[in-house]
């Protein structure tokens, strides 16, 4: 998936969630990939619930949560940790230990 991340007079830079880089494009051109254009229907705004949409059609799964943890900041990981009664502890403050963890705790779940 790729977002758009900035644009300026000089081009449009882009977020690839899967190879976790910036690709920028300069102005004038188009790109030669797939855009998310919407990619919030999948996050609300605030944070509160994770792929909401999906979740109405019983699609909002582990894997969903995924697929698009590397968008999430530090508050939207731990309102889907509340969200999904997994307490993180209070020492954890960084977004990938925060991220690991709440991996962890749902593939306990699986087990």
């Amino acid at each position: 998936m790729k977002i758009v991340v900035r644009n300026s007079a000089q081009g449009t830079e882009y977020w690839d969630t899967k190879e976790k880089k910036i690709r920028f494009l300069s102005a004038g051109k188009e790109p030669d990939f797939e855009v998310t254009k919407d990619f919030k229907s999948k996050l609300v705004a605030d944070g509160r619930k994770f792929a909401e949409a999906d979740r109405k059609k019983n699609e909002g799964t582990k894997e969903d949560f995924l697929k698009y943890m590397d968008i999430l900041n530090v508050e939207q990981l731990l309102t889907y940790a509340k969200d999904n009664d997994i307490h993180v502890p209070g020492n954890m403050k960084k977004e990938e230990t925060i991220r690991n963890y709440i991996v962890e705790k749902l593939n306990d779940v699986d087990e």
